[in-house]
This record gives C-alpha cells, structure tokens and sequence, in this order.
C-alpha cells in the first residue's frame, strides 16, 4: 500500500507541474463559460436577443451544454494514456520496472491518478457555468436558481462513469500497444459507437437498443426524457432509473472488465503489442561468418539537388507517408467503422415517415456530409501530428535532417500524403454508397454526380483543414495537443456567430452552401461556392507556407528561434507564392466585403432585430385601420430560367367593403424594384425603401362598396453570382403569391417573444387573438387584405418547360423561344395561388368527370400510380362524405428539393417536392409502413376541402379545421387500402411526434381547439384527437356532422368561422355519455397513463385459450396556475407558469380525473411473418386505476394490450402492450367475456 501512495502521488505531482495540464482545463473553462454566457444574454448587444421559455441552467438544459465535454474526453489518452506510456516513451521503463513493487500498486496507482486528474479538469469546465451567470449582460429571465443537485448528477450519472469507461478502455489499448495515438483512434471509435446508437434512436422500434447501445449514456437520457415538455424540462432532475440506469449499469460493467484483463494481462515487459495482417511470423536469422568479410566496392553516388530531383523526391516521400497511414492498423479499424457506420446510418437516413426512399445518389450523399466529416476531420488531424512527428518519434530525425534534402521537400510530401488519404476516404464514400445502391437493385449509378460533389465541391474544404493542420502541428511539439487544439478550433468555429461574428469571410473555411436536386442540379450556387472555396485556399496555402517557414529542423529549434529563422527558410520561390497567396486572400476577401456592405446593404441580427423594433413603432399605429379588399387579381409573369430572372406586371381590383370611407392605401411590397399605380389620382405621401412600406393618399375617398384598379410591376435586382434574388430556376421553378404587394400593416413583422418585446417597451402580444375576439374574425388566417377572389395569370417561360398556375388552361402558344400558358379560374378562390415551371413528363388520368394530371421530373416515376391512386381514393371519400370536389382538375406537380420538403394545396393545383414523395419505396410487406407519397398526396388534396372550402377566421384554433381535418381525412383514405397493423405504426407515429413536439415549444401549448398554428398540435395531435373522436362518435356520424359543417360554412364571407363553432358542432354529434371525449382531445390537455401490469394466458379444456391481464388506467389534465408576476412565462403544457426569478420549484401542477372511459382492449395472436395479428378487439368500461379482464379465444395469442391504435394521448406505449405467459391455474376473474 506504500508504495502505491508513493506512485500515486509522484504521478499527482508530475501532472500538477505539467503545464499542459492546466492549459487543457483552462481551455474547458473558457468554452463552457463561453456557452452559458451565449445561452443567458451576455453577447446580446452583438447578436440578436436570446429568449427561450426554456431555462439556461435547468438540469436537462446543463447535460445538454455539457454534451460539448464530448471533446474533453479526447484528453484522456494523453493523460490517462500518457500516464502508463510516459514510461516506455522515455526508456525509463527497464529501470523502473525493476523496482520491488506489486503489478496491481503500479496498474492502479497509474490509472486512479490520471482518473483524478481527468476529473478535476473537468470539474473546472463546470465551473465556467457558474462563472458565466455573474458577468455583465446577463438575462434574469434565462435562468433559473442554481441547483448543486443537477451538478452532481451530472458528473455522477454522465461524467464519472464515462471516464472511468474511457479511461479504462483507452488505458488498455495504450498500456498493450504502447502508442498514444492507438488511444485517440479509440476514442474516435467511441464516438463513432455513439453515432450509430444516435441512428437507431431516430427509429421507434430500435430505440430501446440504440439507448443502451450508447456508451457515453447521452441516448439513453434522451430516450427517457424526449417526451418531457417544457414545464418538466425547467424543473426536473434527470432520470436515474429504467433504461439510463440499465445503460450506465452495462457500461459500468464493461469499464470494470476491461480494466480487470488489463490487470492480468499486463506484465512488466518491454515489448508492446503487433498485428501481422498479411506475412508470417520468420525466425530470427544470426550472421557468424565475420571471418569471411571482404572489401565491397560501393557504387559511385551523385547528388542530384535539381529542382525536378526533388519533386520527384517529395512525390516518393508523399508515397510513402501515404503507405505508412493507410497500412497502420488503426486506420484500417477506423475506415472498417467508418464503412459500417455508413451502411447503418444508411437506414434512418432513406427512412422517411417509417418507410424507406429509393437511394438516389443525391440521398446517398447525405451520409457523409454529417457524422463522416467529422471522422474525415479527426484522421486529418491525428494524422497531420504523426506525419510531422514521425520522423522524432522513431528517433531518426538526426539523419532525416542531416541530409541535403529541402525542408520544403519532407513538408509538402506530408501535404500531399494527407490530401491523398483525404481522396481515399472520399473513395471509399464513393465505393461503399455505390455498394450500397447496387444491394438495394438500384442500378442509376451517377459516377460523375459522386465526383463532383465528393472530389470537386468536398475535398477542398477538407484540403484546407489539412493545411491548417500541418501549420498547427507543424508550430508544436506535441501532436496530441495540436490534435486536441484543432479538434476544439473545429466544434467551436460555426459558433463565432453568436459573438457577432457573422459574415463568413470572417468564419474558418465557411461560405455559402449547395445542395443537389435531381430536378435542377447545383442551380445557380456553385460559382459563389467556389468562389469562396478559393478564398479560404488561398488563406491555407499563407499557413501552409508559414508552416514550412517554422519547420522544426534539429534538436534545439524553439518555437522562438524558428521563428527567428522564418525568414531564413523561405527561398525566393516561397516568398514569391507567399506574396501572391496573401494579395489574392486579401483581393477575394475585400472583394466579398465590398459587395456584401457596401454595394449591397448587410445586416447583422442585431441590425434585424432593431429594424423589427422600428418597423413596429413606426406603422403599428396603422393595424386594423380600413384598408380597401382584393377582389380581382390578374397576373402576367414573366419567367426566364436561363438568367433566373423574374417579372410582373399585374392587376387588384380593390374594393371598399366597409362602411367607411377610405382616403389613403397603405402597400406592402417585397421586391425593391416595385412600381405602383392606381386607376385614380393618388398622392405618394409616403415612401420607405427601407420596410418598403408606401402610402398613397387618394384625391377622392374610396366609398363603401366602391372599387379601384391597382396596378404594380415587379422584377427581381440584377442577378449576381454572389447574390441571387429571385425565386427563378433554371429547371423547377416554383413560388406563390406570398411575394406579390399586400395591402395594410402586417403583423408578421413584428417580435414575437415576449421577453425580447419587454426589453425595446413593446407592448406584451399573443401569437394568435382568441376566437372570442371579434375584430380578428373579418380575415382568414391564409390573407389579411383578401376573402375570396376572381384569379386569372398568364404566365411565360422557356420553350422547352410546362407552367403551370391554379386555375384551367384557356390557351397555350410559343413566341421565339418562349412558351406562354393562360390560365383562369372559373370561381372565386382564396388569395392564395403560386405558378410552376419546369421541364416535365405528364401522367393523365381521369376519376369521374375530373382530370387528374401529374407532371413529374424524368425517371421520378416510381410512385405516379400511387399517387393517382390516392388522388381517386380522397376524390371519392371526400366526395361521398363532405361535399362535390369544386374543381374539374386536380394537378400534382413536382418541384426541387432545393426549394423545401414539403408539400402545399392551392385551388385544383398541388406542388409536391422531390424529396418526400416521387422517391418513395414501399415496402408492401407486413412489416412496412404506409406510403408517405400516398398519404401525402392524400392530405393534400383534402385541403381542398379544408382550407378550400372550409377556412378558419386568424385566430386560434384556426388550423384544427385546416390542418386537423385534413390529416383526419387522409387517414380515412389510408384505412382504405391499408390493413389495420399498419395504422396502428401510423398513428403511432403521430403520437411520437405530438409527444416530442410538446419539448420543444417555444411559447406556450394550447388545446388543440386554440392551437396556434404548431405543427405538432394541429398536424400530429389533431390526427390523434380526431381519430379517436371518429371511432367514439362513429365514422358515419362524424362525416355527417363535418358534411354539415361544410354546407353551413363553405365560401363564407367574413366574419369566418372559428373553433368555437367546430367544437359546438361536435358536441351535438356526440353522445352525451361521450361528451368526455370532446373534452379530452379538444377542449384540453388531457393525458393518459394507461399499461398493461400483467398478463397470462392457459388452455382451456375444450381446447380454446384463457387469457387473464390486469391493467392500469389513469388520466390528468393541465392546470394553469395564475401567478401575479407579469414577467413570468407559461410552461409548454399551460400547466403552469413558471417564474424565473422566484419560483424555482414548480412542477407541472396535473389534475387527475376519475376514470369513467371506454377504453379499447385487443388480443392478437403472432403470425409467420412474426407480425401481431388481431384477432380479439373491444371495447371496456373503465372506472378505477386497477382493472382486471379475461377473454377466451380460439387461437393462442401472443400479446394483449390496452388502447392498440393510439387513439388516447399516452405518454408512455411501451407498456400498453404485454407477451402473455403461460398460466395453470384458471382463477375466476370479475370480467369474463367469451370468444
């Protein structure tokens, strides 16, 4: 034991004299206070204004922050490892191995005093979020009380154990191989394990497994705490039970037995571990025939110092650098883990809604542009430190810098030999997509496609990576260091945005992006990303020869004294490229800040923000003043996909539809270059180029009833290839009326977080007036200077593409090179309509009298059929059950997936991205989902109903007769083609993202009858919410009383209908014993808890089978707590509103109602495909938490469950279901129901 105090603390001293060591906690300090300080306001004088109903220093809110500590981990094989290598590295380890201490002293005195070390630095990182709270600038309304307990759950839960983890693993391979960098190629596995439990997490059926899967404990807490919504996520401590526990426990485990083999396989020896792949191990061979030695007549040698000598020279030496990577063992494990995380993240990322897309190669490609340019990243920078210190670290630099040969030879050989292990890896990408889409049968292989993006648009951004990795490591002597300080530089950089810092001139080898659609390529981006590519090369090339002028050469060269000899290293060449490199930095860079600020106007977020503020003070004395109403819009646009230009000319018919009369049109533009005139003598009073933002003041009063012409023409500004304004693609062109003039002051421009509008004295708002509010029924919440209008466009393009608009086909003709289309609607439509145009194949078809007609890009054929198919299925089903389709033609047209993933509704004409649903692969077994193009395009054409028809006044509860109606619908339509078991996984599905959705609101959650047009209430809640209310009520009752509804409301003229009046409706169609129901999903936030306990099934002497199950049943709704402070914010649920300042221990105040509902119960037996089948479905009266059933069935079932088809908002399903076991006995039970 003495001695093993002795070792420990001689270990101790040595790292708290090592300088490094307080470097590296230096450097976690200033990062974690950097973070917090971000997240509470402290850099908002730079930046635009944080806000969040989200506190900044709740627990979940600090695992979160500490999830950047990821990269502290990489410190532990220079401290943990470093502590058992540091012995074998200097060749004291003969001596010291020698001495009389004890295998298990030693083991454990090295590794528990590198543990401590490593902890204390990391107990400093968390000092920096309690040092962040006391600077300047600070947010009171982000944080809320410190709480010591999350701290030490943290460290204890999270950090502690993934050290002990780590450590141990690392300490093994280090102790074993003897090699530091085998350590950090550990770690890069480790985080490559994680990635993959991360992939399986984004699947409902593999997340149990991916949460255990992970080692360092993140997705186990994620999974336990996805569906925490934002009071929860403001007051609770972290889970320590269920599967974070069981996930810590394995981990635990495997810490323990790795460090365990370590300890009996670890002897005092001097030879490390080696790994033969390909020769056999030969015997050693001893020369004794020294008697026999005669004089060798050595061949003459010339040395050739000619500059072609020596590029051959560093081209040879390139080589073999390049060998010496690729050969290593840990290169090949991390391109082994590479390839395999590729093929299992492959899944999640072609997964679309549950089921998978055809992988094109632009989908192939998603794969390495998230998890596997990291790992790019972090073999550059293990590798860029090796090559720079090969030569050192196997003790031959003596000689290496003893000969003739140019440091500028040894320097870009290692230049090129890490760009050639970029290529490789990016060949490897190439190879394993390619595999991959070859084992799918998908045979439209794209070579040339993969080699631009991954060798012409990749690989320069990882070559500037290298180069600035070989200066880095080139200026110090120890790799591992260097290795940590660019792994540190590349986490942190797309971070400098949040000090202000936002131009990407300013921001490491940043510029804009691309993106690749089959429909229209790159488009127009490439050359602006080129642009920037060259200028951050050029800066990388300035480092790079910096590097070379620092190079260390000989034993003494300080960093003081290369730099001293900088000078002396560049020859006449280098100074010449050194110039040229930075005069062209210099030239691209000014060149970009000239056009960004000063022939072109940048805004910074700040700068944004105060224009809100402005924009509000100055003309929100103008909302809800009268203001005429479009009645009539003609359009003439002007398409040109060769130079992505625009033009409009058109024409409003406004109408005065109030009782008073009006004397000045306030219009809204966006296109700078907008002209305005009306059919009237009127005064320009007001122009604001900056909110562009005109009144015109007319000679005479527009009176009651009266109307006028406005008209306007509009173009986009001059193309550029650093800036492109207009919405025109070369091929799939696609936008809506959002950009056409409005009429009026809009409120879309105003600040939305209260806390933000607090600070500037603006006047508390709410997202959406309640439906009571009487002043808000007069506008849909799709148009504020518009009801219903009469729509006619003619719209031109290339010769050679199809535009289309809403509206029928009046005529179509060429001019030159142009295609012109004359469309008109034969009925008044909402203010609400876009145009198309690209070059497209046409599928007709017809369902009764209405043409169904879908133009898709050529090869994007795969679900045409489906498509039509659903179009004819909702035709039908809406048809039958609500009211005629308005329309003889209903059209889905596709557009790039450049423009967005969605899918949107206008009168008779749907445009439908590439992306979510002409690539879709069903898989038409058991096992797979729905198909999302056909349940897209299903939702879809139901707003022709509910949106179309039927249109909510802007006000809350709007979209639950929109949205809610039409994902409704939509799965009426599924359940006509589908089998149950699969819409059982769809709503499924639904519920998970209502659940996950409630986490992230960013003000408050509202019942669905007052939502405020979030997506996961409107969309996935109404989903649930109506299903269920249609299997209570009845489909048929349902149908009639939303056939009512479309009857009473359909067309109407303001003032619109609201939620108010959806619910009454419902509440007349619902029994009164089912009133509840109405109450529950509509009304509130109600909640369920319901589980199966137990379960067991025997055989019954006739043969048939008894199953007995208890389940548990409870339901509580959201409360809202009033507080008196006004500067309190309400938590997700409306459960509570939470004070920042005070009250720091709230927790979701719930409700609990008595049970008194019918809730579904359903037993299902296992088919071949081991898939459940039911074969038992019925619904029971519950009335107490506990309740205990028996059926008999015919068939032996393999599960029971309560509430099979998500019907009820249930935060927990994993516990709705139970495999039955096996029962003897036959007890009496008190409910017994035979089959």
């Amino acid at each position: 034991m003495g001695k093993f105090i002795t070792l420990f603390k001689f270990e101790l001293k040595y790292w708290l004299k090592n300088p490094a060591t307080y470097i590296y906690a230096a450097v976690l300090l200033i990062i974690s206070t950097l973070i917090m300080a971000g997240s509470i306001g402290v850099f908002d004088s730079k930046t635009a204004t944080t806000a969040s109903v989200r506190l900044a220093n709740s627990p979940i809110a600090l695992f979160n922050m500490f999830g950047i500590l990821t990269l502290g981990y990489f410190l532990l094989p220079s401290i943990v490892g470093g502590s058992v290598n540091r012995d074998f590295s200097s060749e004291m380890h003969s001596i010291l191995y020698s001495y009389p201490f004890k295998k298990s002293e030693y083991i454990l005195a090295k590794f528990l005093s590198s543990i401590v070390i490593t902890l204390a630095i990391f107990l400093v990182f968390g000092l920096g979020f309690l040092i962040a709270p006391l600077l300047p600038g600070v947010n009171p309304e982000m944080l809320g009380p410190s709480r010591p307990l999350a701290f030490l759950q943290i460290y204890g839960l999270v950090v502690l154990p993934n050290i002990l983890l780590f450590g141990a693993i690392v300490f093994a391979v280090i102790t074993f191989s003897r090699n530091l960098g085998a350590g950090f190629v550990t770690m890069i596995i480790l985080f490559f394990v994680q990635a993959i439990s991360q992939n399986l997490m984004g699947e409902l059926e593999s997340k149990t497994f991916g949460a255990l899967l992970d080692p360092f404990g993140a997705s186990a807490i994620t999974h336990a705490t996805e569906y925490w919504n934002v009071a929860e996520r403001n007051t609770n401590l972290l889970p320590m039970g269920g599967l974070v526990l069981i996930n810590r426990l394995i981990w635990f485990a495997v810490s323990m037995l790795i460090f365990a083999a370590t300890y009996f396989k670890f002897q005092f020896t001097q030879e490390a571990l080696s790994f033969r792949w390909f020769s056999k191990k030969s015997a050693v061979v001893v020369k004794d025939n020294f008697n026999n030695l005669r004089d060798i007549n050595l061949p003459k040698v010339t040395i050739d110092n000619s500059y072609s000598w020596n590029l051959k020279l560093m081209w040879n030496i390139s080589i073999m650098n390049f060998k010496f990577i690729i050969k290593s063992v840990p290169f090949m494990v991390l391109v082994a883990f590479g390839i395999l995380f590729m093929v299992i993240g492959h899944t999640t990322t072609m997964s679309l809604f549950g089921t998978t897309t055809y992988p094109t190669t632009w989908k192939m490609l998603l794969i390495p542009s998230s998890m596997f340019r990291l790992f790019l990243l972090l073999i550059t920078f293990l590798y860029s430190g090796m090559l720079v210190q090969r030569e050192r670290r196997a003790k031959m630099f003596e000689l290496v810098d003893a000969t003739h040969t140019p440091n500028w030879v040894q320097y870009f050989s290692k230049f090129i030999a890490l760009i050639k292990v970029q290529i490789l890896l990016l060949v490897v990408v190439m190879a394993t997509c390619i595999v991959i889409q070859i084992s799918e049968a998908y045979y439209e292989i794209e070579p040339l496609h993969y080699f631009m993006e991954l060798f012409i648009l990749m690989l320069p951004v990882y070559i500037v990576w290298a180069a600035i990795s070989l200066f880095v490591q080139s200026l110090l002597s120890n790799f591992y260091i260097g290795f940590f300080a660019l792994f540190i530089f590349s986490i942190l950089s797309p971070f400098l945005s949040k000090l202000g810092i936002e131009q990407q001139i300013f921001n490491f080898n940043s510029g804009p992006g691309f993106t690749y659609s089959d429909m229209n390529g790159y488009g127009s981006n490439i050359p602006a990303y080129l642009f920037y590519r060259l200028y951050w090369l050029l800066f990388s090339s300035v480092l790079l020869i910096a590097g070379l002028a620092i190079w260390r050469r000989g034993i003494r060269e300080t960093v003081k004294i290369r730099f001293r000899r900088a000078k002396e290293n560049l020859t006449r060449t280098l100074y010449i490229s050194l110039t040229a490199c930075t005069i062209g930095f210099v030239a691209i860079g000014g060149f970009i800040y000239w056009f960004d600020n000063i022939k072109n106007e940048h805004k910074s977020a700040k700068e944004r923000e105060l224009d809100q503020v402005e924009w509000e003070h100055k003309y929100s004395k103008y909302y809800n003043i009268v203001q005429p109403r479009i009645t009539d819009v003609k359009v003439d646009v002007d398409l040109f996909p060769e130079t992505n230009d625009l033009k409009v000319q058109g024409r409003y018919i406004v109408k005065n539809k109030s009782n008073e009369a009006i004397d000045s049109v306030h219009i809204n533009y966006t296109y700078k270059h907008t002209t305005i005139e009306f059919s009237r003598p009127a005064d320009l009073v007001s122009k604001d180029t900056v909110f562009q933002y005109n009144i015109y003041k007319l000679d005479k009063p527009l009176m009651p009833g009266d109307s006028l012409k406005l008209s306007f023409t509009m173009r986009n500004r001059t193309i550029h290839f650093l800036r492109n304004s207009s919405p025109v693609l070369a091929n799939g062109t696609f936008f809506n009326s959002g950009g056409l003039p409005s009429i009026g002051y809009s409120r879309s421009g105003e600040l939305k977080d209260n806390t933000v509008r607090k600070k500037y004295d603006l006047p508390k708002r709410d997202r959406m007036a309640p439906p009571t509010d009487t002043t808000s029924l007069g506008n849909t919440y799709i148009s504020e200077c518009a009801d219903w209008v009469n729509f006619e466009t003619t719209v031109s393009t290339a010769a050679d593409q199809i535009a289309i608009a809403p509206g029928y086909l009046q005529k179509k003709w060429i001019e030159g090179d142009r295609a012109y289309f004359h469309y008109k609607m034969d009925s008044p439509i909402l203010n609400f309509y876009s145009w198309v145009s690209a070059k497209y194949e046409v599928y007709t078809d017809k369902y009764e009298d209405v043409n169904i007609e879908i133009y898709y890009h050529k090869g994007h054929d795969y679900n045409i059929a489906d498509m039509a198919d659903a179009l004819k299925a909702s035709l039908k089903y809406y048809g039958d059950n609500y009211s005629p389709y308005q329309h003889r033609q209903v059209r889905v047209i596709e557009f790039p997936r450049t423009i967005g993933s969605f899918a949107q509704s206008f009168p008779n004409t749907i445009p439908f991205s590439e992306a979510i649903g002409f690539i879709a692969k069903e898989d038409k077994s058991d096992k797979g989902a729905v198909n999302y193009a056909y349940h897209v395009t299903a939702h879809e054409m139901a707003h022709q109903w509910w949106a179309h028809q039927v249109i909510g006044a802007n006000v809350q509860g709007a979209t639950l007769m929109s949205e809610s109606l039409s994902e409704y619908s939509a799965i009426k339509v599924l359940e006509q083609k589908y089998p149950k078991s699969k819409i059982r996984k769809f709503m499924k599905e639904e519920l998970n993202s209502y659940l996950r959705g409630r986490g992230s609101e960013s003000v408050k959650e509202q019942p669905l009858m007052y939502n405020e047009n979030q997506q996961y209430i409107h969309y996935n809640k109404g989903a649930v919410a109506m299903y269920a209310i249609s299997d209570y009520m009845g489909e048929a009752n349902l149908n009639k009383a939303l056939s009512e509804y479309v009857s009473d409301v359909a067309f109407q003229e303001p003032p619109y209908t609201t939620s108010l009046e959806f619910v009454d409706l419902m509440r007349r169609h619902m029994p009164d014993s089912l009133d509840y129901v109405i109450t529950d999903m509509l009304e509130t936030i109600t909640l369920f808890d319901n589980k199966v306990d137990s379960a067991y099934v025997s055989k019954t002497e006739d043969g048939k089978y008894r199953v007995d199950f208890t389940v548990e049943a409870e339901k509580y709704r959201v409360v809202k707590t009033i507080k008196e402070d006004a500067t309190e914010v309400e938590s997700g649920d409306g459960a509570v509103k939470i004070s920042f300042q005070t009250n720091s221990d709230e927790k979701e105040d719930k409700q609990y109602v008595d049970m008194n509902d019918w809730i579904d119960l359903a037993i299902f037996v296992e088919d071949e495909n081991k898939e459940e089948q039911e074969i038992l479905f019925k619904k029971v009266h519950v009335t107490a938490k506990e309740n205990k059933f028996s059926f008999i069935v015919d068939k032996k079932p393999h599960s029971v469950a309560i509430d099979p088809y998500h019907k009820l908002i249930d935060r927990k399903t994993s516990d709705n279901s139970e495999k039955l076991k096996e029962k003897d006995d036959n007890k009496a039970d008190e409910k017994i129901t035979s089959l």
